[in-house]
């Protein structure tokens, strides 16, 4: 089908709402758009997919129930010391202690 005719057929259908501004427009965009080959239009459509999908309620809940839980874990890990808290004060205040920088 070509241009003229799907313009004809779009305006012979006009079911009597009115379009937003640019609505044409944005329709051959993605004609076009989705016509268009290459790594790079690929890339596109398929980043595309890949953030339309983090929108999904499920997989939204699942991503911010995991982003939780990584931070739980994160917050409770213990960090590793080779001394404890209090003789790392006490060799952070005292004068006889040598630093080597």
């Amino acid at each position: 089908m070509k241009d003229s005719e799907l313009d004809q057929l779009l305006k012979a259908s006009d079911p009597g709402l009115s379009m937003p501004t640019g609505f044409r427009r944005e329709v051959w965009l993605r004609i076009e758009t989705s016509e268009a080959t290459g790594w790079k239009p690929a890339f596109r459509r398929f980043f595309s997919r890949l953030i339309e999908s983090f929108a999904l309620p499920p997989v939204a809940a699942a991503t911010c129930a995991a982003a939780v839980l990584a931070g739980v874990l994160l917050g409770v890990m213990p960090g590793k010391s080779d001394v404890s808290d209090d003789s790392a004060y006490v060799q952070s205040i005292s004068p006889f202690v040598q630093t080597t920088r």
